[in-house]
């Protein structure tokens, strides 16, 4: 895991802009330069509250952004000569505090929960660097990850929203989305709870349910495809008639809360297992867990 997370922080140091935007406030320059100079001490100088002053709200943001990248970059330099990233897990949260961001740093501590089996806060801080990340005014296209990056984030989102023992919502800040900077993620995998061996939600199947729902009716799409999985426990012929059941449970429940757009179930049963990120992080019980899912397909 330490070797994992070491290789994935540093690639996101490579994202990193090569070249300041061509009009910005003086702070912003300032600060674009000192980050691309591996200057972490002037870009905080560029960043403080006297040198932004003659800049827009954005402008100043984005200041403050360069100068928390500044820091991401030593850090990044750091871990991958070795150190542990859980070292400046403190620094990491303070900078994040200060500028509410940016994405790298949400994915840096997304790192750490799930190497410490903190599930439902690793899915959190995945999703919130999804969401940042697509913020296309505090993350212009210089700043923001490719088309790689932005699916890695989603697919560690939703692992650890299957692997979290509570509900962790389908988004952190503002409206649902299956797009994220022209990326469509048509299907996100919802860790919606049944009674075992039934098609009854537990209490926090039905809070999922509900997440589910208040994002169908955010993003509005016009047809979703619920398709139910199971894990390998039982004979495939049961697994395949519970999945199906448990997706027909899962849409008569969204239509009765409101949903107005076609529907249609598919029961995969065992037929297609999760796939992790990392296999070997978790036992065979979590990874039953994580098989046992309904995926929504949506149509727009």
């Amino acid at each position: 895991m330490r070797n994992h997370a070491r290789r994935l922080i540093f690639a996101s140091a490579l994202l990193l802009p090569l070249a300041h935007p061509a009009s910005a406030c003086d702070a912003l320059v300032r600060a674009s330069h000192a980050l691309n100079a591996g200057d972490e001490a002037g870009a905080r100088g560029a960043a403080t509250a006297e040198r932004v002053k003659g800049c827009t709200n954005t402008e100043a943001a984005l200041t403050r952004r360069v100068a928390a990248l500044a820091t991401f970059n030593r850090i990044a330099n750091a871990v991958g000569n070795g150190a542990r990233l859980d070292t400046f897990e403190t620094e990491l949260r303070s900078v994040r505090d200060d500028v509410g961001g940016p994405w790298q740093i949400l994915d840096a501590l997304g790192d750490i929960e799930r190497q410490r089996k903190n599930y439902e806060s690793a899915a959190a801080l995945y999703q919130q660097a999804l969401e940042d990340a697509a913020n296309e005014e505090l993350t212009p296209e210089w700043m923001a990850p490719d088309k790689a990056y932005i699916l890695r984030l989603d697919r560690l989102a939703s692992e650890m929203r299957l692997a979290s023992a509570k509900p962790v919502k389908l988004t952190m800040r503002g409206a649902c989305k299956f797009s994220y900077r022209g990326i469509a993620i048509r299907k996100k995998a919802t860790p919606v709870r049944y009674v075992f061996g039934t098609a009854e939600f537990t209490p926090e199947g039905l809070q999922s349910a509900r997440d589910l729902f208040e994002c169908l009716k955010s993003a509005k799409p016009e047809a979703i495809t619920l398709i139910g999985h199971t894990d390998p426990v039982g004979s495939p012929e049961a697994n395949q008639k519970l999945s199906l059941a448990r997706a027909q449970a899962l849409a008569h429940y969204l239509v009765d809360a409101g949903y107005k757009g076609t529907w249609t179930t598919v029961g995969k049963g065992e037929e297609e297992p999760f796939r992790p990120d990392d296999p070997s992080a978790y036992d065979e019980a979590m990874l039953h867990q994580l098989d046992r899912r309904v995926e929504v397909d949506v149509e727009k």
